[in-house]
């Protein structure tokens, strides 16, 4: 357990050898979990941890975005507290609701048209993640508030680009944002201090969008849910050039690929390519780079840059027109 002020606390968990930070803020007979971890999150380190900080009701729980490690234990955290309210960003609902529905749209994404999928015991473990269906009962668009004391009041940030409804939660007294994964410098590391993961952003223009808010915003410390704190405006602003540098140089990459491959280029051959130019995570997970390269392909489709190759299969990307 890490205190970050009187009132906010991490739950420490893991997620694959990486760092999982789960918020906990609580105001008087008010308490807000924020993100509750995998099914194994809910049954085990969130109960122990609500019940060592004297947490006896839980309040709220704030879903930040739709990924196992984020939304999986909705179930099992509602059947423990069975009067607490659920809520997420309003665009991610169906995702979070539905464990089946979140794996074939975001993990299952790129199978038919790309050709890349996690094979069987991946994806049993992803799936292991949630439990049953949950309902929400309440969506954010962002601008909303939450009011735990008179002198205490969250407010709702959306932070899309990770997820098209991804959220941020800002606790105004403390000037201190808890952004979950909406920006993510140059990857994940794991607990052992070295790369694991590439950045899995989606859609870039909102992901930078988010960047330049969290830059410019008055937030004196950023945390997030697998990143280390920032504390400070020169921090908080230099992991925000970091993400931002991570985004540019990937357009660059994908633009002059698109010109190395007269005939085209599928997605997989990107991301095989790419990868050890982007990071030094390890190359059995490469394939992750599908996220943000695909991202960056669709942009230069809609501006005319690049264009599908028609009737390929599995899809081709080449220099377009325009």
């Amino acid at each position: 357990m890490i205190q970050l002020y009187s009132g906010a606390d991490l739950i420490e968990c893991e997620i694959n050898g990486r760092p999982l930070y789960l918020p906990v803020l609580r105001e008087g007979d008010q308490s807000v979990l924020i993100d509750c971890g995998t099914r194994k999150h809910a049954e085990h380190d969130v109960p122990a941890a609500l019940a060592q900080l004297g947490v006896r009701k839980l309040t709220w729980i704030i879903i930040t975005h739709p990924d196992g490690d984020h939304c999986g234990g909705s179930a099992e955290t509602k059947k423990r507290n069975p009067h607490v309210r659920i809520a997420c960003g309003d665009a991610d609902r169906a995702l979070i609701e539905s464990p089946d529905y979140l794996y074939s749209y975001r993990y299952d994404a790129f199978r038919r048209e790309h050709g890349i999928f996690f094979d069987a015991k991946t994806e049993m473990e992803i799936r292991a993640c949630s439990s049953t269906p949950q309902s929400v009962d309440l969506t954010f668009t962002g601008g909303e508030s939450l009011r735990l004391a008179s002198d205490r009041i969250l407010e709702i940030w959306h932070l899309p680009g990770h997820s098209h409804g991804h959220l941020g939660i800002f606790d105004r007294k403390f000037s201190t944002l808890y952004y979950g994964d909406a920006i993510q410098g140059r990857g994940y590391q794991s607990l052992a201090c070295g790369w694991a993961l590439c950045p899995t952003y989606l859609y870039v223009q909102p992901y930078l969008d988010t960047i330049r808010k969290i830059e410019s915003s008055d937030a004196q410390t950023i945390v997030g849910c697998h990143w280390p704190i920032r504390r400070g405006q020169a921090a908080i602003r230099e992991f925000c050039a970091e993400t931002k540098h991570f985004v540019d140089e990937a357009d660059a990459l994908v633009r002059e690929s698109l010109k190395a491959y007269p005939c085209g280029v599928t997605l997989r051959e990107l991301c095989e390519a790419l990868s050890p130019k982007l990071g030094e995570w390890p190359a059995e997970t490469s394939l992750e780079l599908a996220n943000a390269l695909s991202g960056h392909l669709d942009d230069a489709v809609r501006a005319g840059s690049a264009e599908q190759v028609a009737g390929s299969q599995p899809s081709r990307y080449r220099l377009g027109r325009a």
